[in-house]
């Protein structure tokens, strides 16, 4: 096809096709592709995101990235890296009970990609995978740590995380999206973690992709009876960051908790999609999301709890605050509850302000300058949804990043 008749997504598709083919659930997704429009502001799911600086990007593989030494501060952990969009091929030495094994194909995914683009995209064309499972009564005693490196100019990554827990197994997981001197870099990761009966698991999420890149990051999660699953989202940095979070509840007596902070600053967007999906009776969720937003920067969040009819005594909570900086910070907030059943207990709630005007008051008259009460309110603001982390080596590290974001 000559380059002049190609409309945009069709150029922007290019960019990303595999020389080889592709096949399978692959060739699925790349059919999938054909139809589905690129994302643009007239679709309600991306209704606050404009994507047109990603659809007119010119993206590059690099299929040989180099795997320097990448270092972190979460400890002792079982490490897997993964640089552009390729793991490092490195032996992890993982416990008995613990296997990790490279993608080479996609099976049975959970991912609906035949509709949502960015889904489709990775199916079809992922760089490369790795899917780690525990067997049944596994619990591990450190966290998987999975760090995501960009580096270079205008390259494009399309990692894959399958993370599969046997029935009665616990783990914790950090997922680091960490920049390199990265410039109009592009990941689009699509991570899929299923829970089986009486597990537990533990995601916490850092997302530092650096302020000239861009994050998509999709998350499907299946829960089965008597499973616990926690998620904890920390979005720092990001030119465009959008989080798609889709949790299906399949099974009775489940907890499921979801918590986030997105502290956003410049020219910054980051946009928070979740959907919990009450399928069967029992259970409880709760979901906390908590933003700062300042100068020009702009975030959404939009969290959706569905309750199905057969789901009956449900606690569904669900709350997103967020405070405004300066005059030209904007959020759009959209909680929803979509409610089936007869005897459940649900709520959810948005506001948006500036700092309390009354605290500022009280702190200035106990001799605090205006600079460090404001410093106080937002680590008080922010602090209140990072105490539920469980992990504390993941917690304290966050906790000295938001204090050196704010000067706190």
């Amino acid at each position: 096809m000559d380059v002049v008749s190609m409309d945009k997504k069709e150029l922007f598709l290019e960019q990303f096709r595999v020389s080889e083919g592709v096949h399978g659930v692959s060739k699925s997704a790349e059919l999938a592709l054909l139809e589905l429009p690129f994302p643009n502001t007239r679709e309600e799911y991306w209704k606050y995101t404009r994507l047109t600086k990603i659809q007119n990007g010119n993206f590059l593989l690099d299929e040989n990235p180099s795997f320097e030494p990448i270092l972190t501060e979460f400890g002792d952990a079982f490490t897997f890296n993964c640089v552009n969009g390729f793991f490092e091929d490195s032996d992890v030495k993982l416990p008995i009970g613990v296997q990790s094994k490279v993608i080479e194909e996609i099976r049975d995914p959970l991912v609906e990609y035949q509709y949502e683009f960015f889904s489709a995209l990775n199916t079809a064309y992922f760089t490369s995978g790795i899917r780690i499972k525990l067997e049944p009564k596994m619990k591990l005693d450190k966290p998987i740590l999975i760090n995501f490196v960009s580096t270079g100019n205008a390259i494009q990554a399309q990692p894959r995380l399958e993370i599969v827990l046997g029935e009665g197994a616990s783990a914790a997981v950090i997922i680091n999206f960490q920049n390199q001197n990265a410039t109009e870099h592009i990941t689009n990761v699509v991570s899929e973690m299923k829970v089986s009966k009486n597990a537990s698991l533990q995601v916490h999420q850092l997302q530092q992709s650096g302020d000239d890149n861009y994050l998509i990051n999709t998350t499907e999660v299946l829960q089965k009876r008597d499973s616990k699953f926690s998620i904890h989202t920390m979005s720092l940095e990001g030119k465009i960051l959008r989080n798609n979070l889709n949790i299906a509840v399949d099974g009775q007596n489940c907890e499921t908790r979801l918590n986030g902070v997105y502290l956003v600053s410049g020219t910054q967007h980051v946009d928070n999609h979740t959907y919990v999906d009450h399928k069967k009776p029992n259970c409880n969720s709760s979901e906390n999301y908590k933003g700062i937003i300042d100068d020009k920067a702009t975030a959404v969040f939009n969290g959706k709890v569905m309750v199905q009819p057969d789901a009956q005594k449900i606690n569904a909570f669900q709350s997103n605050q967020n405070i405004l900086l300066s005059d030209d910070a904007t959020i759009n907030s959209k909680p929803e509850l979509e409610i089936y059943a007869d005897d459940v207990q649900c709520s959810h709630g948005s506001t948006t302000g500036q700092l309390d005007e009354e605290a500022l008051f009280y702190l200035r008259s106990r001799g605090v300058s205006e600079k460090s009460a404001k410093k106080m309110l937002i680590r008080a603001f922010v602090f209140d949804v990072l105490e539920e982390i469980e992990l504390e080596v993941f917690k304290y590290h966050v906790e000295g990043l938001v204090e050196e974001k704010f000067g706190v």
